[in-house]
């Protein structure tokens, strides 16, 4: 269970990039290890992050916003580690 969630948010990371541009859907899905089915639901919620992000104005803005909004995409996996001080 542990390595399905840490793939998830590795795909998660991975689909941020290529919802940006950095990467190709293909590129993301491969370093994450997913097929088309299991990226699916991971795009998604790298959708979201972007989709945060482009509400602001500035670089800084983004830079200092990114890590807070994939942390909120991320939750749902950390938590199934059980309560190690996060």
């Amino acid at each position: 269970m542990a390595q399905k969630n840490v793939k998830n948010m590795m795909g998660v990371l991975s689909a941020v990039f290529a919802h940006t541009g950095h990467l190709s859907k293909d590129e993301a899905m491969q370093m994450a290890g997913m097929d088309e089915a299991e990226f699916k639901s991971v795009y998604q919620k790298a959708a979201n992050v972007v989709k945060k992000l482009e509400s602001y104005d500035s670089a800084a803005e983004k830079y200092d916003k990114f890590s807070e909004h994939l942390w909120e995409e991320l939750q749902e996996y950390v938590k199934k580690f059980g309560p190690f001080g996060v």
